[in-house]
């Protein structure tokens, strides 16, 4: 245990050395490349297996990614297959070290109770997807123990309209790997703080993440309600279709 805490000490101090040292000389395609490998490896130490069971890549043109919520690991999961600018509430920038390596990796912070925000927050992820990135962001707006999907808001979906891109919708379910059944330990909900959930994270054994990498949605044509609906739509059969798999194979 103390070995796993020391290692992830290591790979906090790797990240800012990364983002304060090494970006500033950095092209963005090696900025992005840095951090899909410090994703992959810190899901590594943490003893979090990523497992792709879906045959849609993710696009290489920019677009937006939405997926399910369970878990902070989920980001991580998603950068470490293909680095995105990421879309978050405004209390994840003051969790400690992790607020500021989001910080400093350009994520657009959002206070969802705010109008205002949400506006700047359309404009920002949309600036990001005219500048050839990709944006991943849960609509949802809230986290689950990964049992099903709630609702999409569809304010994300407007920078995808805006933009005129495409909506790579994915289901993310993490589960045990000798059983196959749903792991509870990822998730990050009701009054748990972040400290609470890491150290609960790295005293639990490994854990797999199946990843379904769905079709992409055209924007063209949607308002961002529809967008949002046929996104949600798609999560949710994704969601199930894990399900059934892991449950036919045990």
């Amino acid at each position: 245990m103390l070995i796993k805490y020391a290692l992830l000490i290591r790979a906090f101090i790797q990240a800012f050395f990364i983002l304060w040292v090494k970006f500033p000389r950095y092209t963005r395609e090696q900025k992005l490349e840095a951090i899909r490998t410090w994703s992959d490896q810190t899901l590594q130490l943490m003893g979090v297996a990523v497992r792709v069971v879906a045959t849609h890549p993710l696009e290489e043109v920019p677009h937006l990614v939405v997926a399910n919520h369970v878990s902070w690991l989920d980001v991580l999961v998603i950068q470490s297959l293909h680095p995105s600018v990421f879309v978050a509430k405004r209390e994840v920038g003051q969790w400690p070290v992790v607020g500021t390596i989001a910080k400093a990796c350009g994520v657009v912070f959002v206070d969802r109770g705010s109008p205002s925000s949400a506006k700047k927050m359309v404009d920002d992820v949309a600036n990001a997807l005219h500048h050839g990135y990709r944006v991943a962001g849960f609509p949802e707006g809230t986290s689950s123990e990964g049992h099903a999907v709630s609702l999409f808001h569809a304010n994300l979906f407007e920078a995808a309209i805006h933009r005129q891109v495409h909506v790579q919708p994915i289901a993310l379910r993490y589960v045990d790997p000798h059983t196959g059944a749903l792991c509870l330990t990822p998730a990050f909900v009701g009054e748990m703080g972040f400290l609470e959930s890491l150290h609960r994270i790295m005293k639990a054994r490994a854990m797999t993440v199946d990843v379904h990498l769905g079709s992409c949605i055209s924007s063209e044509g949607h308002s961002r309600r529809t967008l949002a609906h046929l996104s949600h739509r798609s999560v949710c059969q994704q969601l199930e279709q894990l399900t059934t798999a892991t449950a036919s194979s045990n």
